[in-house]
């Protein structure tokens, strides 16, 4: 289009997943516990991808060229083992198959804290907060020449998708997390005081009963504002396991940008180059994850889905220099 200064491409793409494999349980009398088996669920993989990209500005000394990539990828059950599927509501034909399923604090009709002694409890059944992976993602490339002068740089992000930051649960754990840094532990260290009140409300009567899915059939409970004090040290632990059982709390949307890659470079004039008796001399300042905004995570990357404890991204900043005899 437009003289070849515009493309555009399109891709879609429809994948059936079968023949999945699962562990399942055999006697012990075969000297093993479980065996690997292949089961009789199934899911489809649907994605499109689209690819704009051009010559926006092309003159004798200034040129531009760039490029937009979006992709959409969904992922849904199209048949169910009866025996070896998950046996859950949200498992079903027609169902998304990337569910992220925690089992999250026991909550009131007002989504408040309910507080047992003054300590949430987490619920016995598991309930669905999210899907793990994005809604899209996008990439955004450009390179912009003006005379011998080279400027390029790549933006890319995902919007939306859920992970667990293992690193905010463990700082929460060990009192390592900026946020712990306040009244409350200064009473409890220098003053020996035990008064933090955790946010919710307590069970003043009555009780709840559910179903085996975890919705509730019977609830005559009667609540009144959480004001028991505890030691604000045990609360944060209590409600931050290390590394073991996810907490909703530490569970963030994966939304983020990058300037994922940058450089700046200058092409010697001819008449230099022959002085030197070179072909061409390129001197460039390049740089790698130089700067990234999240929507949720604060001492991660989402750029890696879960950071694990991992390390950060690492930012690099280099100069080249290119040599052409």
């Amino acid at each position: 289009m437009f003289k070849n200064r515009l493309k555009l491409d399109f891709t879609y793409y429809n994948k059936l997943y079968y023949n999945l494999t699962r562990s399942a349980g055999i006697s012990n009398s075969s000297g093993f516990t479980s065996t690997l088996i292949n089961i009789d669920e199934e899911y489809v993989g649907r994605g499109v991808e689209l690819t704009l990209s051009g010559d926006i500005i092309r003159t004798r000394d200034l040129k531009w060229e760039s490029s937009f990539n979006w992709s959409r990828d969904r992922w849904y059950y199209t048949k169910i083992d009866p025996v070896y599927s998950t046996q859950k509501p949200w498992v079903a034909v027609g169902k998304r198959w990337d569910w992220y399923g925690i089992y999250d604090w026991e909550r009131d009709s007002q989504g408040n804290l309910v507080n047992y002694n003054g300590y949430p409890k987490q619920s016995d059944y598991q309930s669905v907060i999210g899907y793990e992976y994005p809604d899209w993602i996008w990439g955004w490339t450009n390179t912009v020449t003006y005379k011998n002068f080279t400027l390029s740089f790549t933006l890319d992000g995902r919007v939306g998708g859920m992970a667990h930051s293992k690193t905010n649960q463990a700082m929460w754990n060990s009192g390592a997390h900026i946020d712990s840094d306040n009244q409350w532990r200064y009473d409890e260290v220098v003053n020996k005081k035990t008064n933090f009140v955790g946010s919710g409300v307590k069970v003043v009567s009555g009780s709840v009963d559910y179903d085996s899915n975890g919705k509730i059939i019977h609830d005559n409970r009667v609540f009144a504002p959480n004001d028991v004090q505890v030691s604000y040290e045990s609360y944060m632990k209590s409600t931050n396991p290390y590394i073991g059982t996810v907490t909703r709390q530490n569970v963030f949307d994966e939304t983020f940008f990058k300037l994922r890659d940058l450089s700046l470079s200058y092409q010697m004039p001819k008449s230099v180059c022959d002085k030197l008796h070179m072909k061409g001399l390129t001197l460039a300042f390049v740089g790698q994850n130089l700067f990234v905004w999240t929507k949720e995570f604060r001492f991660t990357d989402p750029d890696s889905d879960s950071d694990n404890l991992s390390s950060p991204s690492t930012r690099y900043l280099g100069f080249n220099v290119k040599l052409d005899f």
